[in-house]
């Protein structure tokens, strides 16, 4: 019997742009969480559908792994190699970290991406591999900005249930080569995988020099397959900070600002380390892939956005 995990829905955001002089075609997906559960079959299935939409650029949007010690036991460390090796394969490959990629008991830090010996820096040493870390891309055609939050920025100490948006604002504050005197006549996407504090006023300010944001984390708001239609459009069940019943946790918003926000629904809903009780709920849920295009075909000023659904390989 077919679950609603053996479909794959990719949804197709097409985004008028006056700086594109041909069609940038870009692919996400997030929220991996390469582990026991997530594996072989997964990759296979990941690389199989961004190949097929023969994209300009790939943006892996954290969470690659579903904790550090999968990269010290079983097949976790050779599963991701797989993964980011057939990415750069087929596009230049954007990768930011997200909190179960190097957040855990006894290690908080952001590795050091320009030594090679530790898994991230060995990544980031690779053709067309790019792990952002408070960095940007830039070519003839586009310019990438990527961000990792900080520990403190995830866990707020004085709400347990929010992120902590002023260290947010703090740290890119401190990092204005993402958001100060960039190159003008380039299309501007920003990769992160949080979007928890985008709403806020001074972190939308400072990023609304971006046509587009791409984020993953929300797990499209844990929203099972069959309610999708129904459920308010952009609202979410839970987060994963436990807040009940986010207005904003899925789909596509355009900020006040212009800026489109993309909350990128992810591979992997409830993850092997959330509590066993609720791993047969992920088989409720759509594994969901981003195609964003930035095109100067004026008949897309007002933006198309479409979803698609195929059958996984089994």
């Amino acid at each position: 019997m077919k679950k609603a995990s053996d479909v794959l829905e990719v949804r197709e955001s097409i985004f008028y742009n006056k700086n594109v002089d041909s069609d940038i075609k870009i692919a996400s997906v997030g929220d991996i969480h390469i582990s026991k559960t997530v594996g072989e079959k997964d990759i296979m299935n990941i690389c199989k559908s961004l190949s097929n939409e023969n994209p300009d650029y790939v943006c892996l949007l954290g969470d690659l792994i579903d904790s550090p010690k999968e990269l010290v036991k079983g097949k976790g460390l050779d599963n991701l190699k797989a993964l980011v090796k057939y990415c750069s394969y087929i596009a230049p490959t954007m990768i930011v970290l997200g909190n179960h990629d190097y957040i855990y008991s006894g290690s908080i830090d952001v590795p050091d991406l320009s030594d090679d010996s530790n898994i991230w820096g060995e990544l980031n040493s690779l053709s067309d591999v790019y792990v952002l870390n408070d960095d940007v891309y830039s070519d003839d055609k586009i310019l990438i900005g990527g961000y990792i939050q900080k520990e403190d920025v995830y866990n707020n100490r004085y709400d347990k249930h929010t992120e902590d948006a002023i260290a947010l604002y703090i740290d890119l504050m401190e990092h204005p080569n993402l958001h100060s005197e960039l190159k003008e006549d380039l299309p501007k996407v920003f990769i992160t995988h949080s979007p928890a504090s985008i709403n806020d006023n001074r972190i939308k300010d400072l990023l609304s020099v971006y046509d587009v944001i791409i984020a993953g984390h929300y797990h499209n708001g844990c929203v099972p397959a069959m309610l999708e239609n129904i459920y308010p459009k952009n609202a979410g069940i839970i987060t994963p900070k436990l807040d009940l019943f986010p207005k904003q946790a899925r789909g596509v918003v355009r900020l006040d600002t212009g800026t489109y926000l993309i909350y990128s629904g992810g591979w992997t809903k409830l993850s092997s380390v959330s509590p066993l009780l609720f791993h047969p709920l992920d088989m409720l849920c759509n594994r969901q892939i981003d195609i964003t295009t930035l095109t100067s075909n004026e008949e897309y000023k007002n933006e198309s956005i479409k979803t698609k659904k195929l059958v996984l390989k089994k």
